[in-house]
């Protein structure tokens, strides 16, 4: 049979290379999906420790700012901060942290102040989390801990008090 020169159409090498070229990039694509399948709980539990450990740098470096007194550690529940800030009419603003106890001996961090109360972490774990006070510098040094699943994320804090308590 002769071909004639007008007809065109694929030979069969360019059908075997394309279709090893078609299972090469299916191969790639499933494995990345496998992969990230894989990945994504320990991703997922590794920004929720994350998430607990910034919010809770945040709402104490920001009550720090203002706090005119700090003082570390209490009594009663496991007491971790206590702030004062100073307000333009009496009484002063008194904030508390303390921990609160969730399942598997992981703490939960509250900040209660004069009038509310709210959650600012969970998932946090306890020996690591402690507080210093430099009254020299006024500068609280923080460290939290927290842990999800078997990620756990340490960040270490450091704030300094805009308004400092005034020398007696």
């Amino acid at each position: 049979m002769k071909l004639k020169t007008t007809e065109k159409g694929f030979t069969l090498i360019e059908l075997v290379v394309a279709l090893s070229i078609a299972a090469f990039v299916t191969a790639a694509a499933s494995m990345t999906i496998i992969t990230m399948m894989r990945l994504s709980p320990q991703t997922n539990n590794w920004a929720i420790a994350l998430r607990q450990v910034q919010d809770a740098g945040y709402w104490i470096s920001r009550d720090v700012l203002m706090a005119d007194n700090i003082t570390v550690g209490g009594t009663g529940n496991p007491m971790f901060l206590t702030l004062i800030q100073p307000q333009t009419q009496l009484p002063k603003k008194t904030i508390v942290y303390q921990f609160e106890d969730m399942s598997g001996g992981l703490k939960r961090l509250m900040r209660t102040d004069n009038t509310t109360a709210i959650m600012v972490a969970e998932y946090i774990s306890l020996p690591d989390t402690s507080a210093n006070y430099n009254s020299d510098n006024c500068t609280l040094t923080f460290t939290i801990k927290a842990t999800s699943g078997n990620v756990l994320v340490i960040r270490q804090y450091e704030a300094t008090q805009r308004v400092p308590a005034a020398p007696p």
